[in-house]
């Protein structure tokens, strides 16, 4: 009280949230995704993480190109289709995978894209929360168990003077597909090499993610992205159902 006046106290004024620094939550991500990605959903950002993503696609495909032997790649699939190999084959096939490879990165940002909307769209549904800003933010920092593997993968392949599209399908065994031919068991190669340890580290990502931003628990996060994984994973699976069949035939 001030010459009969009562003095009214200012309101609090908030602390604004610190920066992000995206190589920290890199790190979050792996160590404590609860409290990292709860940091992203209300300042997410994309910028570092996407240029990561970007660098080393194209170190792996600058490095890897000229280990691979493409001749004893097509080999290998013209004995499995027992059918001759074309030498003009040879060459679009040549020509068209190193395009692909360069063109990765591209590809690589073009699939995150295309899943963080999807997932985005699936929440959105549900009544759930979010913006695409956010699922973006999300997917790309949950792709970090998939650049771990990457780096692992190249290194083990760069080891080798040279080797095959085969033998680039599951160069580390993060996975059971080793226990299956790829030539003569290609489903269920395809299958258990869709059980990927990284992969399931990388679900488990977007499931915490993604129950941040929608506001969701994460058992009904979990469903929602569980079944779009599902969905997918059979999509990718038809190709080597079909030629499942083929072997059978032969």
């Amino acid at each position: 009280m001030t010459d009969g006046v009562s003095e009214t106290p200012l309101a609090e004024v908030p602390t604004p949230e610190p920066k992000p620094n995206p190589f920290q939550r890199i790190v979050g991500v792996l160590t404590a995704p609860d409290e990292t990605f709860r940091s992203i959903v209300r300042r997410p950002d994309w910028l570092v993480p996407l240029l990561i993503i970007l660098v080393l696609a194209i170190t792996s495909a600058v490095l890897l190109v000229p280990h691979i032997d493409i001749a004893t790649s097509m080999q290998e699939q013209a004995e499995a289709q027992n059918r001759p190999i074309d030498p003009q084959a040879m060459k679009f096939v040549t020509a068209f995978f190193k395009m692909a490879m360069y063109a990765s990165p591209v590809i690589s940002i073009a699939i995150i894209a295309i899943i963080a909307m999807l997932l985005l769209v699936a929440f959105r549904v549900f009544g759930g929360e979010g913006e695409f800003s956010q699922a973006f933010s999300i997917v790309l920092y949950s792709w970090m168990p998939q650049l771990i593997r990457s780096i692992v993968a190249s290194i083990v392949l760069l080891q080798k003077p040279s080797f095959t599209f085969m033998q680039a399908a599951e160069p580390i065994r993060s996975n059971l597909s080793f226990l299956f031919s790829m030539k003569t068991q290609p489903l269920m190669f395809a299958l258990f090499g869709a059980l990927d340890i990284f992969t399931l580290w990388t679900l488990f990502l977007l499931v915490v993610g993604f129950a941040h931003m929608s506001r969701f628990s994460k058992a009904k996060s979990a469903a929602i992205v569980l079944t779009m994984w599902v969905c997918m994973t059979a999509l990718k699976l038809i190709g080597p159902a079909i030629a499942q069949m083929k072997v059978g035939k032969d």
